[in-house]
Formats: structure tokens, C-alpha cells, sequence
């Protein structure tokens, strides 16, 4: 098991549409991010996935929490290319700024590492306040 944060902001935030279609898509076409591509490909069945939003100055917000139910790639019309997840947890949950050294949190999607945002996203998951 992974967890995996995506962000949901195209040209506006599209994390309504993830809640409501039930997915988590790459927005970008893969021609041109074919990082995200590739680590879209990777997420699995039984991942869990969270929608993110990260500003340098603000620090990491997790926004849903969830779990994936299929993990292969598809088209969702309108939202790019995706995987189905069941939304256990809405809200605004603002962890701030990490202490770590790990880049890539502005980025549409990537595998989380830090033990914090684990352990919180768990929770979440759990629905353990």
C-alpha cells in the first residue's frame, strides 16, 4: 500500500468533481507530463490517495482522503486521465510546513514519505480526530 497525494486545481479547483465523479486524475495529457503519467500507472487497488493543495509559504492542506477501487488508468471526460476512489474523508485539514527535504509536493501527483502526513491521512482515512 501507497499513499499518494494529487492536486486538483486546473484552471480552477476541480476537487468538487473528483468527490463527485469519484476519481483522481492527471489533468495534464500525457505528451505533455509524462511523469504524472507514469505515477498514475503505478497507484494500485487498496492505495490511498489524497487531494492536495501546497503553497511554499502556506505548507501542505489535504482536502479528501481516500481509498482507490480499481487501480488502473482511464479516461474521465473533461478531467484527463484517472483512477476510481472512494471518498472517505472531506474537509481542510492545513499540516503547514514539513521539516524535511522533499520537493515534489507542488506537483500534480507523487508518492508521500513523510510519517507525519502518513500518520494524519490515516487518521483521516479512519475518521480518527
Amino acid at each position: 500500500m501507497a499513499i499518494f497525494g494529487i492536486g486538483a486545481h486546473y484552471e480552477s479547483d476541480v476537487s468538487g468533481e473528483f468527490l463527485k465523479r469519484k476519481c483522481a486524475c492527471v489533468g495534464w495529457q500525457e505528451e505533455h507530463a509524462p511523469p504524472a503519467h507514469d505515477i498514475l500507472r503505478h497507484v494500485r487497488t487498496g492505495d490511498i490517495m489524497f487531494i492536495k493543495s501546497f503553497a511554499p509559504q502556506v505548507g501542505l492542506t489535504i482536502k479528501a482522503v481516500g481509498v482507490v477501487t480499481e487501480g488502473k488508468a482511464r479516461p474521465y471526460q473533461d478531467l484527463g486521465s484517472g483512477v476510481p476512489v472512494r471518498w472517505v474523508w472531506t474537509g481542510e485539514e492545513r499540516l503547514g510546513k514539513l521539516d524535511d527535504k522533499w520537493p515534489v509536493r507542488s506537483v500534480t501527483i507523487y508518492e508521500e514519505h513523510h510519517p507525519v502526513v502518513h500518520a494524519r491521512v490515516i487518521e483521516l482515512l479512519l475518521d480518527k480526530k
